[in-house]
């Protein structure tokens, strides 16, 4: 194996998330009487912890980002599940690095709890060894949070990589010390990805397979 323990994001890296986030940050939104940008818009609330995706991107007003979390929160609850969904092939592929001995963790910003109903929810839980979501008071800091999976979930030195499609995944993996694979599937576009210089790319699913595999 090329890495004996691969952490990887959730959002746009196993689930398809997109529909599920734009829809459920329109009806927060709508429901607190705040002006909802396009689809485009949103996609940058796609890979930060959501307090800073709320006040830094949106631009909610301070004393109302509390509120918009609790309200998205509880939405998400059902609109999370219902229009989101593993990638094709990521359950096939997380089967087959688990048959191959691979240690498989999950590192998110999405709140724990919610990390891990979805990832029951989409049957990805029996392939996954270990998950480090965001905790309930807003901490979500990529780096932070792989700081914590690294030493509670500890990976062979130089034999550990991070899976992610956003600049918050591999500039983790960087300041972390393990290397990093960047997926073009997700909701990071090329020149980010490139940007951060990661270790690997993989422009599918199925290129991702091989190279974990490899």
């Amino acid at each position: 194996m090329k890495y004996s323990t691969v952490f990887f994001d959730l959002d746009g890296t196993l689930i398809e998330s997109g529909p599920a986030i734009f829809a459920t940050t329109r009806a927060t939104l709508t429901e607190m009487g705040l002006p909802c940008p396009g689809d485009d818009f949103l996609r940058r609330l796609i890979g930060p912890p959501l307090k800073a995706g709320f006040s830094e991107f949106l631009g909610i007003p301070a004393d109302r980002v509390e509120e918009a979390v609790d309200l998205y929160r509880e939405k998400a609850k059902t609109m999370g599940v219902a229009l989101a969904a593993p990638y094709a092939g990521i359950l096939e592929m997380l089967a087959a690095l688990k048959a191959a001995g691979v240690r498989v963790g999950v590192v998110t910003s999405k709140v724990h709890s919610t990390a891990l109903e979805q990832l029951t929810a989409f049957g990805i839980a029996p392939y996954v060894d270990y998950v480090r979501g965001a905790f309930p008071n807003g901490g979500g800091e990529k780096t932070e949070l792989l700081r914590i999976a690294a030493a509670e979930f500890p990976p062979e030195t130089g034999q550990a990589a991070m899976v992610g499609d956003r600049y918050f995944d591999l500039d983790a993996a960087k300041n972390v010390g393990i290397a990093s694979v960047g997926v073009l599937y997700g909701y990071g576009d090329r020149a980010e990805i490139e940007g951060c210089k990661p270790t690997h790319i993989a422009q599918s699913v199925a290129e991702l397979k091989k190279l974990l595999l490899s």
